[in-house]
């Protein structure tokens, strides 16, 4: 009975063993992010953002940071509605930029110079009045741009602000065991000297 009993507590122990290890790995799995697991498919990755893990990881510490996340949802905002946004006044812009340029490719055409020039005079005349009517609009196009540059920018700048503390932290936490890696040199060594006594010798 005393030894029955020996064993379960021996088996109990071996289990609670193995339970350890099994979830210190888990954990540590679970440290690393997602995009750098060693259990995650290159093929899926490569699949989901073009081989490109800056994004990955940059899009990992979006799903666990509310600040990044809350950022990125701005961002769809913006680019999202930005095309309905300026489409009424870039089609009321293209029609008269056309007709300024239909306008002057007639002229062109004309063989009386002095009809031409006063022609020319008139468009130009129209035109000037025409940018003076849509300067704010102008302004304001220029100041979207503008800023839209520096959003682009920035945006990329926290990316690797965010991501660099990542990919250094992996490195430093997961550096392989040279172990196998030296003892191939080794082989290597070996190997080639080898092969150059057996060619000298023949």
């Amino acid at each position: 009975m005393k030894t029955v009993a020996l064993s379960l507590i021996a088996l109990l122990f071996i289990l609670t063993s193995c339970n350890h290890i099994s979830s210190k790995k888990a954990d540590q799995q679970t440290a690393v992010p997602k995009p750098l697991q060693d259990d995650i498919d290159d093929n899926s990755i490569k699949k989901s953002r073009g081989d490109n893990l800056l994004q990955d990881i940059y899009a990992d510490q979006v799903r666990k940071q509310p600040e990044l996340q809350n950022l990125e949802n701005l961002m769809e905002h913006f680019y999202g509605s930005l095309p309905d946004s300026v489409k009424s006044f870039q089609i009321y812009d293209n029609k008269s930029t056309y007709y300024y340029r239909s306008a002057n490719d007639a002229l062109n055409n004309m063989k009386d110079t002095v009809l031409r020039d006063r022609l020319r005079v008139l468009i130009n005349e129209s035109k000037h009045k025409y940018l003076d009517t849509i300067k704010r609009f102008s302004t304001l196009m220029a100041h979207i741009d503008s800023n839209k540059i520096k959003i682009e920018d920035y945006h990329t700048v926290l990316k690797i602000v965010t991501t660099l503390p990542v990919i250094e932290s992996y490195q430093y936490k997961n550096l392989p065991d040279i172990k196998s890696v030296a003892n191939l040199a080794n082989e290597a060594q070996r190997l080639k000297a080898k092969t150059i006594q057996l060619a000298n010798k023949h």
